[in-house]
């Protein structure tokens, strides 16, 4: 992506969550979705002219994660709407996976920090998670971790997959942020540090497939 394009998307985080924390609601509303929006967009314009498989379902997770934003925003009103949001977010890193899997070689010394961390998460939450939301994360966070796996176990330039990694971690912390909030106890400034991570992942996995597709 241009730096225009890149500092156009990060203003828009500062925005976004500006917008959160001043409790501005309708600024919120607007921006919240945009982010994904213009993310798609930006990268539609790179790859319109020899768009591929890979991009395809690039293109798929952006709007999936585009409708759990939105879902989210309104959680508060609905608790289905937590579990919708989840869902679309489900959709999102499955496609994830299918874009870092088919460039990746097993390596378990590479998986095991993610099954072990996945597995404590929700072995620790497992109480403090309401019985109908315990199935919905119980298949989200394999989900999830797997994604971050995928990413780690791929084969590219050192750029590419440091951008990907990165993101697929920061992506993973900005949920277990979620979750946490939701379910455990209340973080401070919680909406800092769950936008300003999530904004960061997409990013950079965004940034990092464009690094290895021009390579």
């Amino acid at each position: 992506m241009t730096r225009n394009e890149t500092t156009f998307y990060f203003v828009l985080g500062i925005i976004n969550i500006s917008s959160s924390m001043l409790n501005i609601e309708w600024l919120n509303y607007v921006s919240k979705p945009l982010l994904m929006i213009s993310l798609f967009f930006f990268y539609f314009k790179i790859v319109k002219q020899n768009i591929g498989t890979s991009d395809k379902i690039m293109l798929v997770s952006l709007i999936f994660s585009c409708l759990g934003d939105t879902f989210l925003m309104f959680q508060g009103k609905n608790p289905q709407f937590f579990l919708l949001g989840l869902g679309s977010f489900l959709v999102a890193q499955v496609a994830y996976s299918g874009i870092f899997k088919p460039s990746g070689t097993t390596n378990y010394n590479k998986r095991f920090p993610f099954i072990i961390y996945g597995f404590l998460f929700v072995l620790i939450l497992t109480n403090k998670i309401p019985k109908g939301f315990m199935i919905p994360i119980s298949a989200y966070a394999p989900a999830i971790m797997w994604m971050g796996i995928t990413a780690a176990e791929r084969q590219t330039n050192i750029k590419s997959y440091s951008f990907v990694l990165i993101g697929a971690i920061l992506f993973i912390i900005s949920d277990s942020l979620i979750a946490i909030n939701k379910f455990a106890f209340s973080i401070p400034l919680s909406d800092l540090w769950v936008m300003s991570t999530y904004i960061a992942a997409q990013y950079l996995i965004v940034q990092g497939v464009l690094l290895e597709r021009n390579k």
